[in-house]
C-alpha cells in the first residue's frame, strides 16, 4: 500500500519536474499545486455545508423516467446498465420494490401523479370539463374535416387540468415555487399549475398545420429538450429559488425513443459481443438518462440545497429489452420494446420501483410486500410538503412506511384499467400481424395484482389471463383454468373498483 508521505513525495517530484525550461528572458517559475496535495485525502476534506435554506418544509424533486423498463438499473440488480446516479438513490434512499405504474403507457400516469387520480378518473372529469366550455363557447366554424375537430376537442380537453387541484396549484398554496421539464401532455405548464416551465400551449389550428409532427408538440413540445440538448432550464430555476422550497418536475424524454445515444454514452456498450444492437442502444440510452440526473443532484449540491431536498423516482411505463434479443429491423419492437413491456397487458408494462431519497432524514431500505401505486405519489408529497390530507384521493401517504411505521389500512391489491394495447401481439403475447400501427390499437381491459397473482381480464370477451409471479414471473404459463376460483373472485374485485373509480357506461 503506498503511504501517505510516499504521496506526497511522488506529487512533489511531479510538481518540480513541470518547471519551465530557461528561456531567453530568464527562469520560469515552478508550477504550484498551492499546497492542494499537503497531507490532503479525501477523508479529511472539509464537506460541512451550510444550506441556504434550513428551516421549513423540504424541495421536493420528481424524477420521472420515460420507459425504463424493470430491472435495468444497477441498484436493481441488472449487471449490464451503467447508471451510478441512480444507484446512489436507489442505495441510499427507501425503495419500494412492487411500484406499479396506473397505465401501460405514459400519459394516464403522469395525469395520476400530477392530480393523484386513477386515469380513468381523470379522463372522466376532463372530458366534463371540455364539455361544459365548448358549451359556453363560440366555437370556431372553420375546423371542418373530423381531423380538425378531433383537434379542436382536444385543445380543450388538455385545458381542462386548469380546473383541476394539481400538486404544482396545491404546493404553490404552500409557498412552493415550481417547474416544469419533460414529457407534458396538458397544453402549457401554467394550465397544470405550474409557476415556471418549458412547455408551452398549441391550438386546433397548430395541430393541422404540424401534422405528423404535431403529436411531439402534443407530448411536451420544447419540454423534451431537458436531458437530451439542455439542463440550463432546470439548473436555472434551481439557482434561481434556492432560497426558498421549490417542486420540480423532471421528466426528461428518456430513455424513450428515437434511441440515439451519444457516443460518450455508447462507448460503454459498442464493444459486448454479449448485447444485442438494440440493447446497446436501449442500455445507452439509460445511462444518458442517468447522466442527465447526475447533473441535476450536482445543482442541487452546488446551490447548497440538497440536504433539504425530498428526492422521488418513477418510471412512467414499462419496457423489454433482454441483452440478447434484437430488435433492429423490427420497427414496431425497436420503437416500442419487446411484447411483454410497454402497452401490453403483462406486469412488465408497469412495474417500477418508487424511490425516496432524503439525505440523513430517509434511511436506505427495501420494501418488497408493499403494492405502490402512482396514485399513491401525490398524497405521500403532500404529506411532507405539511399539506392536509384530501380524503378524495384513492391514493395514500406512503410517509409512515417510510419514516419506518405502518400503514393503517394498507391495500392487499391494485387494480387498473387498460384502453390500449400494443401491436404485434395479442394480450398474451402471441404474434398477431393485424395490428401495425406503432401506437397499438384500442383494447379495453383490466389487471388485478396483488403479491402473488397478476390477473387480466377483458370483459366484453370475457377472456382471462392468471399468472403466479412467484412461480412464474416471466409469465408464460396462464394459470386461469387450474383457478377458477380466483378467477371469479379477482373479476368480483375488479366490479367493485368498478363502482367506485369508473364513470357509467353511457
Amino acid at each position: 500500500m503506498i503511504s501517505n508521505w510516499m504521496l506526497v513525495s511522488a506529487l512533489f517530484l511531479l510538481a518540480a519536474c513541470s518547471q519551465q525550461p530557461v528561456s531567453e528572458t530568464g527562469p520560469q517559475e515552478a508550477f504550484d499545486f498551492g499546497g492542494v496535495y499537503n497531507d490532503t485525502v479525501a477523508g479529511t476534506i472539509d464537506r460541512t455545508v451550510t444550506p441556504a435554506r434550513p428551516d421549513g418544509p423540504p424541495n421536493i424533486v420528481l424524477i420521472i423516467a420515460d420507459d425504463l423498463g424493470w430491472p435495468y438499473l444497477g441498484f436493481l440488480g441488472d449487471e449490464n446498465v451503467i447508471t451510478p446516479n441512480m444507484d446512489m438513490l436507489g442505495n441510499g434512499g427507501m425503495v419500494f420494490e412492487l411500484g406499479h405504474a396506473s397505465s401501460n403507457y405514459c400519459r394516464p400516469t403522469l395525469q395520476s401523479l400530477i392530480t393523484g387520480l386513477y386515469p380513468d378518473q381523470y379522463e372522466t372529469r376532463s372530458e366534463a370539463i371540455a364539455d361544459a366550455e365548448m358549451a359556453a363557447t363560440s366555437l370556431p366554424d372553420d375546423a371542418d374535416t373530423p381531423a380538425e375537430q378531433r383537434l379542436l376537442r382536444q385543445q380543450y380537453v388538455t385545458s381542462a387540468i386548469e380546473q383541476m387541484p394539481t400538486l404544482p396549484r396545491l404546493l404553490s398554496e404552500a409557498g412552493y415555487a415550481s417547474h416544469q421539464s419533460g414529457k407534458w401532455w396538458e397544453q402549457s405548464y401554467a394550465h397544470g399549475g405550474f409557476t415556471h416551465g418549458m412547455t408551452g400551449s398549441w391550438t386546433w389550428r397548430d395541430g393541422a398545420e404540424l401534422g405528423d409532427r404535431w403529436f411531439f408538440t402534443f407530448m411536451g413540445g420544447s419540454g423534451n429538450e431537458i436531458g437530451r440538448t439542455t439542463m440550463a432550464p432546470v439548473t436555472d430555476f434551481i439557482d434561481t429559488h434556492a432560497d426558498e422550497p421549490f417542486f420540480l418536475w423532471y421528466g426528461p424524454a428518456l430513455p424513450h425513443t428515437p434511441l440515439n445515444p451519444p457516443q460518450r454514452f455508447y462507448k460503454f456498450y459498442e464493444d459486448r459481443a454479449d448485447l444485442s444492437e438494440s440493447a446497446k442502444l436501449y442500455y445507452a440510452n439509460i445511462t444518458w438518462f442517468d447522466w442527465s440526473v447526475g447533473q441535476l443532484l450536482d445543482s442541487l449540491a452546488e446551490n447548497r440545497v440538497l440536504d433539504n431536498t425530498l428526492i422521488v423516482y418513477f418510471n412512467d411505463n414499462g419496457w423489454e429489452q433482454p441483452p440478447d434479443a434484437e430488435y433492429v429491423g423490427n420497427d414496431i419492437y425497436l420503437a416500442n420494446g419487446g411484447p411483454r413491456g410497454k402497452t401490453s397487458f403483462f406486469e412488465t408494462a408497469f412495474r417500477t420501483p418508487v424511490i425516496f431519497y432524503w439525505a440523513d432524514e430517509i434511511a436506505a431500505q427495501r420494501d418488497t410486500t408493499t403494492l405502490v401505486n402512482a396514485i399513491d405519489v401525490m398524497p405521500t408529497l403532500m404529506d411532507y410538503a405539511g399539506l392536509p390530507d384530501n380524503p378524495d384521493l384513492p391514493g395514500y401517504s406512503l410517509r409512515p412506511l417510510i419514516e419506518g411505521g405502518t400503514l393503517p389500512d394498507a391495500r392487499d391489491h391494485m387494480i387498473g384499467k387498460m384502453t390500449r394495447h400494443r401491436a404485434g401481439t395479442d394480450f398474451r403475447g402471441i404474434p398477431n400481424p393485424d395490428v401495425t400501427d406503432f401506437m397499438g390499437s384500442e383494447l379495453s381491459g383490466y389487471y388485478r395484482r396483488d403479491q402473488r397473482w397478476h390477473f387480466v381480464w377483458l370483459p366484453e370477451t370475457d377472456e382471462t389471463a392468471l399468472y403466479d409471479m412467484i412461480e412464474d414471473p416471466g409469465q408464460t404459463v396462464d394459470a386461469s383454468s387450474a383457478n377458477p376460483d380466483l378467477v371469479a373472485q379477482f373479476k368480483a374485485d375488479i366490479q367493485t373498483w368498478q363502482t367506485f373509480y369508473e364513470a357509467p357506461s353511457p
